[in-house]
């Protein structure tokens, strides 16, 4: 009976580690010193049930991840990152293994933000789910997931600075017409920035700077970086144990109750800003083509901030304009019209904003009829923390 015990006993043990892989290990990460830097995140994200190993007790960390692969990891780790009333995401099928994941992971964005063939001309894309990803999809991806995670102040010369990675060129066109007639994809998945010289330096295209962006936050905060060389290999594909090396950092980087925020009474997808305690956020537009337009996304500050869980409380805003724009704003679906005069002198109004998750921001010329093309109607609206100075490089005039 005592030697029945024990054999019923040590069968248990073996079952409770053979389904425990977590705690087994991999006998391909484990005894592999290649892999040693990969191997707390590959134990965390197993444990989790993220990303597993294999029936034969493997890893296979050098194996590429598939568009699906990664979207139903990403599913996975945030869980309150879905949108509850997904839209249908072209390319996936309904009946595709992962067309849940898609669905509703990518409704939470402009899905074209994120798809593998994206064409501006018409806002069409397609995904390609069984498409194997490179280091540059995965950044833009997670840059379009997660776009209102904190932003760390980027340099005046971005540009100077991204140069520093080798392998992402930057292209300089002496004018936007020959930037033009350069035929570089306008899509955020091409690893390639532009920049327009010009007299002064400036980006390409609202891509370009994404782009750009995108690239300088990831290395900042050490979510996807460069090799000690400088090299970020971008056109690389993404393997298993980078993957879940990724999705790790961006775990505690954007924290695990990371969600989707849905916009109140919002029938079309709209821009937004976030705008979190101490912070300071801004938009524009050419009023000539229609004014300044955005929600305003209250977060709490970042855990390695100093406000670290802070939420706005109030807020502050003023505008940066040659024109005569007036400003409505919508707080808890109330809207109040401040006249262009309020903001006379670099002036500025004060909005309570407590307690809500959003609130609406919109300038609108009061003269349209008198705009044209070649007056100056570019404008802006910046909002901050009420709590806080405004930065000391605010706008200066001509």
């Amino acid at each position: 009976m005592k030697k029945l015990l024990l054999t019923c006993m040590a069968f248990i043990l073996f079952s409770a580690a053979w389904v425990t892989p977590a705690l087994a290990g991999f006998k391909d990460v484990d005894s592999n010193r290649q892999y040693q830097w990969a191997q707390p995140s590959i134990d965390e994200m197993n444990k989790r049930g993220i990303l597993t190993g294999f029936p034969d007790g493997t890893f296979r960390p050098g194996q590429s991840v598939t568009k699906a692969e990664f979207t139903v990891m990403v599913y996975r780790l945030f869980p309150l990152l879905r949108n509850p009333e997904p839209l249908a995401i072209n390319g996936v099928p309904k009946n595709h293994w992962a067309s849940k994941e898609f669905a509703e992971l990518y409704s939470t964005i402009r899905p074209i933000y994120a798809a593998d063939v994206q064409d501006y001309q018409d806002e069409s894309y397609q995904y390609k789910p069984e498409k194997k990803m490179t280091r540059w999809e995965v950044l833009m991806t997670l840059d379009a997931l997660f776009d209102r995670m904190a932003r760390p102040d980027e340099p005046e010369e971005l540009a100077k600075e991204l140069a520093k990675v080798k392998d992402v060129p930057q292209r300089r066109f002496s004018s936007y017409e020959n930037y033009e007639k350069s035929g570089l994809p306008l899509s955020l998945m091409s690893p390639h920035l532009a920049l327009i010289e010009d007299g002064e330096e400036w980006w390409g295209s609202d891509m370009d700077a994404a782009k750009a962006s995108a690239l300088f936050r990831f290395i900042k905060l050490g979510i996807m970086t460069p090799d000690a060389k400088g090299y970020f290999y971008p056109d690389r594909l993404v393997t298993r144990a980078e993957i879940v090396t990724i999705l790790d950092r961006m775990r505690k980087a954007a924290g695990e109750d990371y969600a989707y925020i849905e916009i109140e009474d919002q029938e079309e997808p709209r821009s937004y800003q976030t705008l979190e305690a101490g912070g300071e956020t801004a938009f524009g537009a050419n009023l000539f083509y229609g004014g300044p337009d955005t929600d305003i996304v209250v977060v709490p500050a970042p855990e390695w901030s100093k406000n670290a869980g802070g939420v706005v409380v109030k807020a502050n805003l003023r505008i940066e304009s040659r024109q005569v724009m007036d400003i409505y704003v919508t707080v808890a679906g109330e809207t109040t019209k401040y006249p262009y005069e309020e903001f006379a002198n670099d002036a500025q109004i004060e909005l309570t904003v407590d307690g809500v998750k959003s609130f609406h921001v919109r300038g609108e010329a009061r003269y349209p009829e008198q705009l044209t093309e070649e007056t100056d109607n570019e404008v802006m609206i910046y909002v901050k923390d009420a709590a806080v100075p405004w930065y000391e490089w605010s706008w200066e005039e001509e």
